[in-house]
This record gives C-alpha cells, structure tokens and sequence, in this order.
C-alpha cells in the first residue's frame, strides 16, 4: 500500500500522540485527504499484530465506501449491518454501522477503533468509550469543529492543510464565483447535531421560495455560462427547492435528477451510478450529498443552500476538489453568500477543539491567519512578513462579492496570477522543461492546463524552480497516474 507523504505524516503524529497517553485523539483532515486510506493502513498493521480493530461509519454509504477500499486491497474483513452478506464474527477488522451496534445487545469487542466523520458524536460512540476505557478511539473528520467534542476526544492532530495539498498538487484547484443570492436577513436560526446554528429549514425554504423564479433562472444561466457540460452537484435548502430546481434545469434542455434520503437505497445507487455514467449532467439535493459523499468526476458545485455553519460549508466545498483524469479544474458558484459569509474553505483551519468551557462557537475553533506570519512572496520569491514585500509586491485584497441581475464573478485570493506571476510562472515551467529534456510543446500544454490559454506573456528568466510549480507539476502527474488507474 503506498502512502501520500501526509498520510505517512499523519500516522507519525497519531502514534506520537497516543504515545503520550492520549487515548482519544482525532485526525482533523481536509476532505480528499485519504483519511479511509490511512485508516485502512492502520487498521491493517493492528491487526497484523494480533488486535482486534474496528472502523465505525454512520451511514450506509460511507459503510460501503469502507468496504470497497479494504477489498480493493486485498483486505479480509467483517461487516456489522443488518445481516449483510460479508457478516465474519473472526475477521480481525469489523468495519461497523454504529446504527447496527446500537441495536445489538452484546457489544463487538475490539482493542482499537477509528470512528468516521467523529464530528458527528453518537450516544453509542459515547457508551463504547466509557465502556473501553484503555481502548484506542481515533476520530475522522475534516470539520472537527462540533460543541463538546473536546469532552469525548482529548487530542488534535492536523498534519496537513487543504491549501497546502492544493499547492502540492493533490487536490483539484477550484474557481469560484458569486454573485446573486436570496435576502436571509432576520431569519431565525436553530441548532444542528453538532452544535452550531443554522438557519432554520422552513424559514429559509419560505425566504427562497419568494425568489425561486429569479434565482432558478440566475442559476440556469451561470450554469450554463461558466461551467457547461460539466458534471455537477447542487445543493438547495429544502427537498421541495431541490426537485424545483431540476424541473427547471430539464426545461432548459440541461439533464438533472433530485435525489435524497427518502428514496430507497437501491433507487438512490441506481442514481449514482447513472451520474457516474453520464447519463445526467447535475445530480441535486438538500443535504444528502453533503458528508461522504465520494464522486472524483464531479467538476462543478452548485451552492444554493445559504448556511452558517462552516461544517456543512467545508464538508460541501470539499466534494469537488479530488482528483480526476477528466477535469484540470473545479468551479464553485455560490448563489448563497456562503463564501462572503465564511471565506475560501481551503483556508479553514482547525485548531483546537470545543471542550464546553466557554460558550460555543464554531470559531473558536478554526485557526486564525494571522499577516505576521512569515511567507514567500510569488515575485520575488524572498520572505515577506505582512501584506507588502521589499520588491514591492502586494497582497491583493480579497474582492467582495458583486451582485448583479444575471451574472456570477469570478472571486479572487491572494494566490491568483496576474500577467507578471504568469511570467514567473512560465518561466518555471520552461527551466523544469530543460532539465528533463521536454519539447516546448509540453511548456505550452502545461500553462493552458494552468491558466486555460496558451501563453501570452514573456516568461521571466529564473534561477529555480518555484515551489508554486513543483506543485502544479505534481498534481499533473498525479493526474496522469489517476488516468492510467482509471483506464486499467
């Protein structure tokens, strides 16, 4: 099994941190982390050594998801879940609805466990923790931002952030636009699962409503416009809004089908599959697809559900950044202000965890950037310590969302290029060129990858290859690795 450089990191820090007797430490990682992954790999050296493991899931999907990534390597294990046919009482790993082990009345015993997307705390979670004190819990999320779960977990490791694997070249980059959104001012809020406020479901389902007509049709169009053809999710603030939207879509010519948790599980995978497939272009819904939900083809989110709660906002940003052979880019557009009203999900950190001794807020426990930090400057490539380097590059200032009648617009970060970074950017790619020995055709391909142009600038004279595009150039190779895997 071959580890990713921050999946091997992430194991070191777990290991260390039970080490110093942390029973109960969580992987806080970025949605396309690899967390299965490195949860198999673990799970697997335990058991090698004779204990007995087990790998909790909350859902029939993510269960299923278990199951393939354990078979795909060759791995033996048990299933605990309404009588399911790979049911093994001796297999050394039991991958485990915890629905399925509320139920049962002699509790599986085990000598480690790890419990996906942890955010979400169940009673049972609760009861087996307490029950197997000097057991091994180790917690899965991607958003471990819930109320109180400092109380059930006492350690947090973050070996990795999502801007770092984005520069690194493991994740998919994203363009995000926005633009038009439904007036949710004074709406009243009400409390999720984890502890955060939200806005409540009918009153917001009634705010849309009252627009739908000219939202819908605003959709439509940036669809259309900005991310035509390719394969996309949507997300809307109510089941009724959701199947809306797709009658919409249908009209306009573009394939949509609503899916959501009231539909039978064989209807719902037959959904799935036939997205994967094509057959339709936008798979839409309220919150199903919000957690878990694992389809690397998918190129584009369409975000109509507004939200105050960072988890759902970073568990869905999170769903279009995996990679895949058939995209070089994903596009988010945000009819719902989510991104004026929590910032780019990439630089959503965690930091701590809610231990309940102060009242809660989701972000009290999300890292805050702080402008002191030392950081390369994409110009000059020096250190520069606040927004303003000795060459005289600036950090550019976030644009605000611009609301228009008809059209989303591009929001831009710090990291975006302007014609003079293209340069230094080029630059890069034609010394990496020479020193491998590429045809100028690749340096042309490579930028159009980038930037979808071919060049236009003068390419800077560099000394070295710059981080920026090591990275760019890992996430093409990645990609091509994924192409080879995907065509076996």
């Amino acid at each position: 099994m071959q580890l990713r450089p921050h999946q091997e990191r992430a194991i070191s820090m777990l290991r260390q941190s039970i080490a110093k007797g942390y029973k109960r430490p969580i992987l806080g990682a970025c949605c396309s982390f690899g967390k299965t992954i490195t949860a198999l790999y673990i799970l697997t050296e335990a058991s090698k050594k004779g204990k007995k493991c087990i790998f909790f899931c909350d859902r029939v999907k993510l269960v299923q998801q278990a199951i393939n990534a354990f078979r795909s390597n060759g791995i033996e294990v048990g299933v605990i879940m309404s009588d399911h046919e790979l049911r093994n009482p001796n297999a050394m790993i039991q991958i485990a609805s915890i629905q399925s082990v509320a139920r049962m009345r002699r509790k599986p015993e085990f000598d480690l466990a790890i419990v996906d997307e942890c955010h979400t705390h169940y009673k049972t979670t609760q009861e087996l923790m307490d029950r197997y004190s000097n057991v091994p819990f180790i917690g899965l999320s991607a958003t471990p931002y819930s109320k109180g779960l400092g109380k059930a977990y006492n350690d947090l490791v973050v070996p990795v952030t999502t801007r770092q694997l984005l520069d690194q070249g493991y994740l998919c980059p994203v363009k995000y636009y926005g633009g038009a959104t439904a007036n949710v001012s004074g709406l009243k809020t009400k409390r999720l699962p984890t502890g955060a406020k939200d806005y409540d479901p009918k009153e917001l389902e009634r705010a849309i409503d009252e627009e739908s007509e000219y939202l819908t049709g605003d959709i439509i169009l940036n669809y259309t416009k900005l991310a035509y053809n390719r394969p996309a999710i949507a997300f809307s603030p109510s089941v009724k809004h959701s199947k809306y939207l797709v009658d919409q879509f249908n009209k306009a010519g573009i394939s949509a089908v609503h899916i959501d948790g009231y539909m039978k599980e064989n209807e719902r995978q037959d959904i799935y599959k036939g997205h994967e497939r094509g057959d339709f272009k936008i798979l839409s819904c309220s919150m199903l697809l919000g957690t878990g939900y694992d389809a690397p083809h998918i190129s584009c989110l369409i975000d109509c559900y507004p939200s105050q709660s960072k988890i759902q906002f970073v568990q869905r940003a999170g769903r279009i950044m995996r990679l895949h052979e058939s995209k070089t880019d994903a596009i988010y557009l945000d009819h719902a202000g989510n991104i004026a009203r929590h910032g780019f999900p990439e630089d959503i950190v965690p930091d701590s965890l809610d231990d309940g001794e102060k009242p809660y807020n989701e972000n009290n426990q999300i890292k805050e950037k702080k402008e002191s930090k030392a950081k390369d400057c994409p110009q000059c490539f020096g250190i520069m310590v606040g927004i303003r380097c000795a060459c005289g590059y600036e950090i550019p200032i976030m644009e605000q969302i611009k609301t228009t009648e008809e059209e989303l617009t591009l929001l831009k970060k710090p990291s975006d290029y302007q014609d003079d970074h293209k340069g230094v950017f080029l630059g890069g790619l034609e010394l990496y060129a020479q020193e491998k020995g590429f045809k100028a055709g690749w340096v042309a391909h490579s930028y159009k990858k980038k930037f979808g142009e071919y060049p236009q600038v003068t390419p800077a004279k560099v000394k070295e290859i710059h981080q920026t595009v090591k990275g760019f150039i890992k996430h093409l190779e990645i990609r091509q690795a994924k192409g080879r895997q995907y065509a076996r």
